[in-house]
């Protein structure tokens, strides 16, 4: 249904001589979606699975040499959080680029995220 409504919207365009204001040149914006996850703890040890989430916002910019600079800064998505071996959790609203780690038994810090962050 998308699909045809999009086909439609850019046939009705190019009949009536409409067409998108050109974007600046050099210039992307991204707009990141939303996204939910469902954590689990699988384990055989009785320890709980704690984790924490992190939100990253990162600017570039090029420096001298044409080197890449990126600086960061990173809060907490969702309160820490812990799950009993065998159980799960979901979580929503998350950003597209967060970032995570779990811990066995204790808390992660945030410099536990940054220095070992689980691919998702």
């Amino acid at each position: 249904m998308k699909k045809t409504i999009a086909t439609a919207l850019l046939a009705a365009a190019a009949t009536t001589g409409w067409a998108a204001p050109a974007a600046p040149p050099f210039s992307v914006t991204t707009r990141l979606g939303m996204s939910t996850t469902t954590f689990s703890c699988e384990t055989a040890a009785k320890a709980a699975c704690h984790y924490l989430i992190l939100n990253s916002l990162c600017q570039e910019k090029l420096v001298a040499g044409g080197a890449k600079e990126r600086s960061c800064q990173y809060t907490q998505a969702v309160p820490p959080f812990q799950i009993k071996a065998g159980e799960r959790k979901t979580v929503a609203n998350l950003p597209a680029d967060y970032v995570y780690t779990m811990k066995l038994g204790a808390d992660p810090a945030p410099q536990d995220v940054l220095r070992s962050p689980v691919p998702h």
